[in-house]
């Protein structure tokens, strides 16, 4: 029983720390975050028809969901560049593949999640350690937030939606991206363990081995 309790506190603990660039511009950044991206856009070809056959893709319920799980480590890990790629292609293929009638209006809904998540890691990450659950639930709600109220924008400009039904589609996605950002957590904790991001030594570390 001590174990399960040591292991689980562990898991909902302090993520391992990594190196946080605001504007990373190197090979390996830009090749995983374009990786991610098609994966992202593979995933949201599923995702977004079902929110087709839910809401009629007025409201994104399932991919509120999905999103955070790859967008909010790809902007956590690979600051403003690896926000504006995993953001942009998905557009770019929902618009090629008429997959639904927001698909012009993604390109700013998915920027306005993806690149606040990234300005909050940069703002909210100390150098010398990971963030803590609550940090990552943060800023996933807030990148929520805003993905929604541009969501709903263009709800209002592209599909001519009531203010009224707007306001309870915001309200309705936020439950959707606390789920997210719990899941995102561990899909976190397990990328930095796999080596895929950049760790930064703990400087107390540093210090004692020195």
């Amino acid at each position: 029983m001590a174990t399960k309790q040591a292991a689980s506190a562990k898991w909902w603990a302090r993520l391992p720390n990594w190196k946080f660039r605001l504007l990373p511009r190197d090979t390996r950044t830009i090749i995983t975050c374009v990786f991610l991206g098609l994966t992202m856009a593979v995933i949201n070809q599923i995702t977004e028809r079902l929110d087709l056959a839910l809401t009629g893709g007025s409201i994104p319920i399932v991919s509120a969901i999905v999103v955070c799980a790859i967008w909010v480590p790809s902007a956590a890990f690979y600051g403003l560049t690896g926000a504006l790629i995993t953001a942009w292609i998905n557009p770019i293929i929902s618009n090629l593949t008429a997959s639904q009638p927001m698909a012009p209006f993604l390109f700013l809904t998915n920027a306005a999640h993806t690149v606040p998540v990234a300005l909050l890691v940069w703002l909210m990450k100390s150098r010398d350690k990971g963030l803590k659950l609550w940090q990552v639930v943060l800023i996933g709600q807030i990148g929520g937030v805003c993905d929604a109220l541009m969501f709903g924008l263009g709800n209002r400009v592209i599909l001519h939606l009531p203010w009224d039904f707007i306001t309870g589609q915001v309200l309705v996605v936020q439950p959707c991206y606390l789920l997210g950002s719990f899941i995102t957590y561990g899909i976190m904790r397990r990328l930095v363990n796999t080596g895929l991001v950049k760790k930064q030594r703990d400087l107390k570390a540093a210090a004692d081995a020195v």
